[in-house]
């Protein structure tokens, strides 16, 4: 009688350790994302994206998520004839943006 009980008391232990240590339903907040990259006004040249568009998609709504380097470009700038030309870097972010999408149940 003392075995049935260890057994059932063991089996009893080890279910409840098997369920606590079972991975739980995780959800996950179903998110829509929007990018905004610099456009290309020419073959190799960009443009900056411009306020209004941030401000729109704000407007509307979109959270920032993150503001990412896209491209880099160098570019020689002469000053004078007897100087070098320096390095100019410039840098056109791309803006990811998130919300929360909307669902109709």
């Amino acid at each position: 009688m003392r075995r049935l009980i260890l057994v059932l008391a063991l089996g009893l232990a080890a279910g409840f350790f098997l369920h606590a240590q079972r991975t739980p339903n995780s959800f996950y907040a179903p998110f829509e994302v929007k990018a905004l990259f610099p456009p290309e006004t020419s073959p190799g040249q960009f443009r900056q994206v411009s306020s209004a568009e941030l401000n729109q998609a704000a407007t509307d709504g979109w959270e920032l998520a993150g503001v990412v380097p896209y491209i880099y470009r160098n570019e020689e700038r002469a000053n004078a004839p007897t100087n070098p030309k320096p390095m100019v870097t410039q840098t056109y972010p791309a803006y990811f943006f998130k919300w929360l999408r909307r669902t109709t149940r």
